[in-house]
Order: C-alpha cells, then structure tokens, then sequence
C-alpha cells in the first residue's frame, strides 16, 4: 500500500493523517506517511494507521521520567486521548514509554525539515509502531487541544461511518473518508484515536518546541 499524507484545516492548528499496513516495505511497521491530499490548513498534523495487532495495552505511566521536560506534557497527551476514547466506552492506551524518547527524534527531525512524518517514512526508526498522528505547531503545552480537532473530525459530513472501522483497519471503510480523497473531510486522525486494534501510544515533542507526535501500535 502506498504511503499518504492528509492535511485538514482546524483553527490554527494543521492536521495530517496517514496510514498503511504494517507490512508495507516503506515503513517497516505501520505508520503515518506519504504523499496525500490537502483539505485546508489547520494545527494538529498526522494520523497513521496500521493494520497490526499489538500485545496488551498495559505499559507503565512514568509521568515524573527524573530528566525528562516533556514528562507532564506526554501524561496530559495520554490522558487526553483516554478520555476522549472514554466517551466511546473505549478501552484506555497504555502508555508506550519506551518509545517516546525516540518519538522525540521524529517530532523534531519533522519539523526540521518540514516533513510531516518524514522521519516515519523513512523507516529507520524502532518505534514507528503502526500508526502517527503529528501535530505541527502546537508544541507540548498544545497538544490536548490538538487532538480535541483530531477527535472531532468524526463530526465531519464523510465521517459518520468511522466508528464502524475501529475494529480492524480499513481505509476503504464505508462513509469514513479515511484519506479525505472522497470528501475532502480527513477522518484518519480520529480513526487512529478510536481505533480497537491499537493498544498503546508514544507522545514525542520536537526538540524545536512547535511539532508533536503521536505513535501508535
């Protein structure tokens, strides 16, 4: 499957969504990627999704990691995301702290170069896992607000099928207009969000202060 790239204008904030199997030779594991459609400009960038099963979803929460500055903001990311999964009555991520470290080089090799999920694309880092989301220019103290407009594109004409694909991935879903090629509404945000396939996620910040990503698997 090919990579893609989505871009979905959301009050000043810029939302782009990606997706493929886990098998997919470019990104060695599921992720977001690609070269996509454009539906606006907005402020949370990237959702990816893959098509693999994860073990449990049961990883610690090390909200105080001694060193780490981004510890509160990573928490208040999974926190968030549980909630809003909560509303759905869905089960809560565990909290893939091993590989937020590494989520921090792709946040900030991204912006770097200006790439949403350029770095996930490029395959050469351990913890791609099967899906991304990025947020471009949020930066940590506005990623909840972030993934409230990720969350909300479900309330999208094109959108109203999603919640019929969360238990296995699909971007072909009926009336989730995963890719935004159909509709021009991006839903696959949301999907990765919602998604029962997914069991763990990874809060990175660039380095730079102004992307956040957010890996799933």
């Amino acid at each position: 499957m090919r990579p893609w790239l989505l871009s979905s204008g959301l009050a000043a904030l810029t939302l782009v969504a990606c997706s493929k199997p886990i098998d997919d030779p470019l990104t060695g594991g599921g992720g977001s990627t690609g070269t996509g459609t454009t539906a606006g400009g907005g402020g949370s960038t990237g959702s990816t999704s893959g098509t693999g099963t994860t073990s449990s979803g049961s990883t610690t929460s090390t909200s105080g990691s001694t060193g780490d500055p981004y510890a509160a903001a990573r928490q208040a990311c999974i926190d968030k995301i549980n909630a809003l999964r909560a509303t759905k009555g869905l089960p809560a991520y565990g909290r893939w702290a091993d590989a937020e470290a590494c989520v921090d080089q792709q946040a900030t090799s991204d912006e770097t170069s200006n790439s949403p999920h350029g770095a996930w694309i490029g395959g050469t880092y351990a913890c791609n896992g099967s899906g991304q989301n990025e947020c471009l220019g949020a930066g940590p103290g506005g990623v909840e607000s972030c993934l409230e407009s990720m969350w909300n594109e479900k309330n999208q004409a094109g959108c109203a099928g999603c919640d019929a694909c969360a238990g296995a991935y699909d971007p072909n879903c009926p009336n989730c207009d995963f890719y935004g090629q159909k509709t021009g509404n991006v839903c696959g945000h949301y999907v990765n969000m919602s998604a029962k396939y997914f069991t763990m996620a990874a809060c990175g910040f660039s380095s730079l202060g102004g992307w956040d990503a957010i890996n799933f698997k």
